[in-house]
């Protein structure tokens, strides 16, 4: 057999053509085929692409569709055309449809789906499901240590702003659990990161999930008040104080260090 070049499956299509012929087909016909000649269709078919593939077959259709004429007995004046699909070898030859869909290496949905856009459109080009699709890959953000940074500066900046220590011991002294107002959600800080973005419009893309997965890997620190608290009347001004009112740097300063001690 001569060189040829074909893609990397067409020694894998021509062995598969020759172990259908050594297995044969039920009614005997594959018998009657050159093996050589028709290992070669198949491989020769597959390497095409999906559109010629497609071309190939409607022309086939075209020269072994046959219609006879024929009227019903109910209804002797109608007139109606039977369709029937005569599979052959090289046209001359009577093929078993199992041996002609060897033949090209095609499944039995691809081929009537090409035969019903034959009837309905006639030879005019398939349009495949994903042509004009974006793929899904190229939609996906791709989340590196440059957006992590990004979105933990955002999220220590915002708990500064907004948080409170906890009063409580923490397991950790290097540590200090921060807590956020109880009306402040994982899902309204996201909204704010989105919408005061001012780096990468990159990051304006970043999504809800990324955003709590990179927030609970890197300020595992920072959370939510409980809304059932127990802090006392002395801690909850204090909370509010730091909260709501306009302090200057060195007052919010102590009113922190007196609500850790």
């Amino acid at each position: 057999m001569k060189t040829h070049k074909y893609n990397s499956n067409f020694k894998e299509e021509y062995q598969k053509a020759l172990s259908f012929l050594k297995k044969g087909c039920e009614c005997g016909c594959s018998k009657k085929v050159p093996k050589e000649k028709f290992a070669k269709r198949r491989a020769d078919f597959q390497s095409l692409s999906k559109k010629e593939q497609d071309a190939t077959l409607m022309g086939q259709l075209l020269i072994m569709e046959e219609g006879d004429i024929t009227t019903s007995s109910r209804f002797p004046k109608r007139a109606r055309t039977n369709q029937r699909t005569f599979y052959r070898w090289n046209n001359i030859t009577p093929i078993c449809q199992e041996t002609y869909f060897n033949m090209l290496g095609i499944s039995l949905k691809y081929f009537e789906n090409v035969k019903s856009h034959l009837l309905g459109k006639g030879l005019m080009s398939r349009v495949h499901g994903n042509t004009g699709k974006i793929p899904a890959r190229k939609t996906k953000m791709l989340i590196d240590q440059v957006i992590k940074e990004e979105v933990k500066k955002f999220i220590l900046s915002y708990a500064e702003t907004y948080g409170s220590p906890n009063i409580r011991k923490t397991k950790r002294a290097n540590n200090t659990t921060i807590f956020l107002p109880t009306e402040k959600t994982y899902k309204s800080v996201h909204t704010e990161f989105i919408t005061d973005c001012k780096a990468s419009d990159d990051l304006k893309q970043l999504k809800y999930r990324s955003f709590c997965k990179i927030w609970h890997e890197l300020t595992p620190q920072i959370g939510f008040m409980s809304p059932r608290s127990d802090l006392c009347d002395t801690c909850q001004q204090f909370h509010r104080d730091l909260q709501y009112s306009c302090l200057d740097k060195e007052t919010k300063a102590t009113k922190k260090k007196n609500l850790s001690t």
